[in-house]
């Protein structure tokens, strides 16, 4: 008998993160599809669109970022693919992804956050990060820093 609420408990967990992979998907997709087809303008309004967040934003202010994003990607070339590099949050609630979009110019990250408060995900908010090798070199710092905090070896 314990065995058997163990699987369900188990089932209805995979289950439920599923759904929410799901959901969370179905808000990042046409986002995605912006990109593939080199449409820029309207990322941020695309992203917002179904969401919570964007009755607290003014069209003014909507179509500004819209335009700052579109001048931005531009500058970075062809796009020609994108990847989900990276994934974490409080499951159920709230969820953040980085992607990893691939310019002839450079990469970019592409941050967005996801919050469920009732039944509903939302895009939370979108940010697009160009510093990577920012990332990479703090990382290295770190990495560097680990190295010289081995114990001595004995003599």
């Amino acid at each position: 008998m314990k065995n058997l609420l163990t699987l369900i408990l188990l089932f209805v967990s995979i289950n439920t993160y599923a759904d929410d992979q799901s959901e969370i998907d179905e808000l990042a997709n046409p986002v995605m599809e912006l990109f593939k087809k080199g449409d820029y303008s309207q990322i941020v309004s695309t992203a917002l669109s179904k969401s919570s967040s964007a009755d607290y934003i003014t069209k003014s202010d909507m179509d500004q970022t819209n335009s700052q994003f579109d001048g931005n990607f531009k500058i970075m070339g062809k796009f020609y693919s994108y990847e989900i590099l990276h994934e974490q949050g409080i499951d159920g609630t709230f969820m953040a992804r980085w992607y990893l979009l691939k310019f002839k110019r450079q990469p970019v990250l592409l941050h967005m956050e996801f919050y469920k408060p009732d039944k509903t995900w939302n895009v939370y908010s979108i940010q697009m990060i160009t510093e990577i090798d920012d990332y990479i070199e703090s990382r290295g710092q770190s990495d560097i820093g680990k190295m010289g905090s081995k114990p001595d070896k004995e003599s």
